[in-house]
This record gives structure tokens, sequence and C-alpha cells, in this order.
């Protein structure tokens, strides 16, 4: 992330990650795929990834001591919440 090129280029494979998934996942969450003004399923991908940076970030800090899959656990439920939808 330090290298902007490098930053980029990531950011342009969390683009094209959220615009392979969110159909798929608009179709489990019984949208309409076609809709791209409902905003939950690119929410819900965007705070997926966002876990897995924050874990990796935690796991390179940790030097690699902590497992990975755990650290992503505990990002996700720090932000899972169960309110109900409006």
């Amino acid at each position: 992330m330090a290298t902007p090129a490098l930053a980029t280029l990531h950011q342009e494979k969390q683009a094209r990650f959220q615009a392979l998934i969110a159909p798929e996942l608009a179709r489990r969450l019984g949208a309409d795929p076609d809709n791209s003004t409902d905003p939950r399923p690119r929410a819900l991908i965007a705070s997926a990834l966002g876990c897995l940076e924050a874990a990796v970030a935690a796991w390179i800090a940790g030097k690699g001591t902590q497992q990975l899959g755990r650290l992503l656990d505990r990002a996700m439920n720090s932000i899972s919440l169960d309110l109900p939808e409006q």
C-alpha cells in the first residue's frame, strides 16, 4: 500500500471483485442482480474485503505469529450487527 502504483492495482482488483461478486450476492439476498441502486451487495462485499485487509495488516504487524483465520474472524465479528432491514 505504500507504493502508489501497487495501491492503484490493488484498488482496481478490489473493484473487479465487487463487480464479479455483486450479482450473485444480490441473488442470494433475494434482490434483482441488475438493480444497481441496492447498496447491500456492494456494502457487504466492501465490508468483507475491508475485514480481510485489516486481518492481513494485523497478521503482518504481528510478524505472522497469529492465525490469519482467527484475525479475519475477529475483524468480521467486530462489524457484524443484527439490525433489522428498513
